[in-house]
C-alpha cells in the first residue's frame, strides 16, 4: 500500500475544536497567495506566456471563496463543539473581536492620522464600514472603498477587500444563534442546505431580474448571496462530526476534482463579463472544490497534508489575516512604481519580476511585524474566555 492509501485506512473520528489543524495554515497561504496575484499579477500586453498567465490570473479571485468556505468550516466547528458552553455567545463574540478588531480599526485609526497629511476626502458612509455595514452602502457607490488624496494622488488609500470582512462579520453576528438553537446535527445540515439553496437562488433571480452590472454588484459583496460558501464549510464541519467522519473525508477527493472541473469550466466560458454562469452556478461548485480540499487537507500524513504543511506555507498562513488587510491599501503605489519600473526597463516581465515580489514581502513584513508587535499582545486576552471544555482538558482551541 502506498502511504496515502496506509493513512487513509487509518481511523479517521469526528472532529473537536481542540484538535489542532495546522496545515489549515497552508490553504491560507495559498489563498492570500491567489488574491494577491489576482490584484497584482497583469500584465497581458507582453506577449503570449504573460498574456496565458493573465488569463489565469483574472480568475484567482477564488482565493477570497476558499476563506470564505474555511471560516464557515472554522468557526461552525467551534460553535458546534461550545454550543453547551456557559458563557458561549460572551466567549465566542470576545474571542473574534479580540483577533479581528486590532488590525481593522488600527487601520481606520492610521486612515485617520494620514489625513492630516495628505487631506483625504471623507464620505461621511464610511463611517459605516465601522460596523461592518459599508459593503452594502459601497455597493451603491463604489466611490466608499477608496480615500482620494487632493494633495498626493499616490497616497490614494484602496480598502474596497474589506467587503469581505463585512461579509464574514455579519455572518458572524447570525449563524451562532442558530447553532445555539438548533441543538440537533443532521437539522442544523439541512437547515444549513437549505440557506444554501436560497442563495444560489437568490443570485440566479438577481441576474434575471436586475441584469448583469447590477447584478454583480450585489452578488458578488453581499451575504445573503455569498451565504453559501460559508455554510458549505460550515456543512463539512458537522459532516465531520458524526460518525461516518471517515466515510465522508474519503469523498472529500472526489468532490475536489469533480468540482474543480465543473467550476474550470465554467470560469473558462468565452462569455463577456460578467458571465452570469460563474456568479450563480461557478459559485457553488467553487466553494465544494474548496470544501473537498480543505477535507483532504486536515488527515494527518496524506500527500495534501503534507505539502500544506511546509513551513514557510504555514507562516504565511499564521500572518494571513493581517496580509489580507493590508495588501491592497496602497495598491495605487505599487502600480505607480510598476508602470515607473516598465519605464525604465522598457518590459512588462522585468518590471513584474521586481516589483510584484517586492511588494508581497514588503506586505508579509508589514502583517508579521503587525502580528508580532501589536497583535499578539491584544490576542493575550483570550485566556479570559477560555470555553468550558478548554478549562476541563487544558488544552486550548485551535486559532482561527
Amino acid at each position: 500500500m502506498t502511504n496515502d492509501s496506509q493513512e487513509l485506512s487509518r481511523p479517521f473520528g469526528p472532529l473537536s475544536f481542540k484538535n489542532r489543524m495546522p496545515a489549515l495554515d497552508g490553504l491560507r497561504a495559498m489563498a492570500i497567495t491567489m488574491v494577491f496575484l489576482e490584484h497584482y499579477g497583469g500584465g497581458s500586453h507582453g506577449g503570449g506566456i504573460l498574456r496565458l498567465f493573465n488569463q489565469f490570473r483574472e480568475n484567482l479571485w477564488v482565493g477570497v471563496d476558499l476563506f470564505f468556505v474555511l471560516s464557515g468550516f472554522l468557526i461552525t466547528g467551534i460553535l458546534y463543539d461550545t454550543r453547551e458552553d456557559s458563557h458561549y455567545f460572551k466567549r465566542f463574540f470576545a474571542r473574534r473581536a479580540v483577533r479581528i478588531f486590532p488590525v481593522y480599526y488600527g487601520i481606520f485609526a492610521v486612515m485617520g492620522l494620514l489625513t492630516l497629511i495628505f487631506h483625504y476626502q471623507w464620505f461621511w458612509l464610511q463611517s459605516t464600514f465601522l460596523i461592518y455595514l459599508g459593503n452594502f452602502f459601497g455597493n451603491w457607490n463604489f466611490d466608499l472603498y477608496s480615500l482620494a488624496s487632493p494633495t498626493h494622488p499616490l497616497a490614494y488609500i484602496s480598502f474596497g477587500h474589506f467587503w469581505s470582512l463585512c461579509v464574514e462579520e455579519q455572518f458572524y453576528l447570525v449563524w451562532p444563534l442558530v447553532v445555539w438553537m438548533v441543538r440537533d446535527r443532521i437539522k442544523l445540515i439541512r437547515i444549513a442546505s437549505v440557506i444554501a439553496v436560497l442563495a444560489f437562488l437568490s443570485r440566479v433571480a438577481m441576474f434575471a431580474l436586475a441584469g448583469p452590472e447590477l447584478a454583480e454588484r450585489w452578488v458578488v459583496r453581499a451575504l445573503p448571496f455569498r451565504a453559501d460558501a460559508l455554510l458549505i464549510g460550515a456543512i463539512l464541519a458537522l459532516i465531520f462530526r458524526g460518525e461516518r467522519a471517515a466515510a465522508w473525508q474519503r469523498r472529500c477527493l472526489p468532490v475536489f476534482l469533480a468540482s474543480l472541473a465543473i467550476a474550470m469550466g465554467i470560469l473558462a466560458m468565452p462569455v463577456p463579463w460578467p458571465n452570469p454562469w460563474v456568479f450563480t452556478v461557478g459559485y457553488v461548485f467553487i466553494a465544494l472544490a474548496a470544501a473537498g480540499l480543505i477535507g483532504m487537507t486536515i488527515r494527518t500524513g496524506t500527500r495534501t497534508f503534507r505539502v500544506f504543511n511546509i513551513r514557510p506555507l504555514r507562516m504565511i498562513g499564521k500572518y494571513s489575516y493581517g496580509f489580507y488587510v493590508f495588501h491592497y491599501l496602497f495598491a495605487h503605489a505599487w502600480i505607480g512604481l510598476l508602470v515607473l519600473m516598465m519605464d525604465k526597463l522598457h518590459s512588462v516581465a522585468l518590471a513584474g519580476l521586481i516589483v510584484i515580489p517586492l511588494n508581497f514581502v514588503v506586505t508579509f513584513i508589514a502583517a508579521k511585524l503587525s502580528f508580532d508587535l501589536f497583535e499578539s499582545k491584544v490576542l493575550k486576552l483570550k485566556s479570559r474566555f477560555t470555553y468550558d471544555l478548554e478549562q476541563q482538558a487544558h488544552q486550548h482551541a485551535y486559532r482561527t
